[in-house]
């Protein structure tokens, strides 16, 4: 069936688009592209992370660069290289990662290297973004809860 001059066409069945870059490169160019970093910061470091893991692993991890290069970077972890908030260190998981890269917007970089789960969900009312407790389970697995007073 043809269309006809000037109708829209929906193809149900299109053809598979045959990517040609890699997801090294897809996953660098998302983080300049979404979040504004700074391809010439974040190119060696994506490259490391794909070395080092496999590629699911490496773009969750990726993901951290953001707080720390981005337009939106945690004004904490730009006095810091990633390595130090683990986005290199194979024992630690990425989402304990994540937790430790959020928790340095409300508590000092020493106390947030110490978080190993962020208790998430809690916020003042009326909402700032602000937590209203910094509550975080730290790495020998005691309960950290006290009322944030940033």
């Amino acid at each position: 069936m043809r269309p006809e001059p000037g109708q829209m066409v929906l193809d149900l069945f299109p053809e598979e688009r045959q990517e040609d870059r890699s997801p090294e490169d897809l996953c660098v160019s998302w983080l300049v592209e979404t979040h504004g970093c700074d391809e010439g910061r974040v190119r060696p470091l994506v490259a490391q992370l794909y070395r080092q893991f496999g590629d699911a692993e490496a773009f969750d991890r990726a993901k951290a660069l953001a707080c720390f290069y981005g337009t939106h970077a945690i004004q904490r972890l730009q006095a810091c290289p990633p390595s130090i908030m683990g986005v290199f260190d194979q024992g630690i998981d990425y989402h304990t990662l994540w937790d430790r890269c959020w928790a340095a917007r409300w508590v000092p970089l020493q106390e947030a290297l110490e978080v190993a789960s962020w208790r998430y969900g809690q916020y003042r009312e009326p909402y700032t973004g602000a937590p209203e407790y910094v509550w975080y389970i730290d790495g020998r697995g005691s309960e950290v809860k006290r009322p944030y007073g940033g």
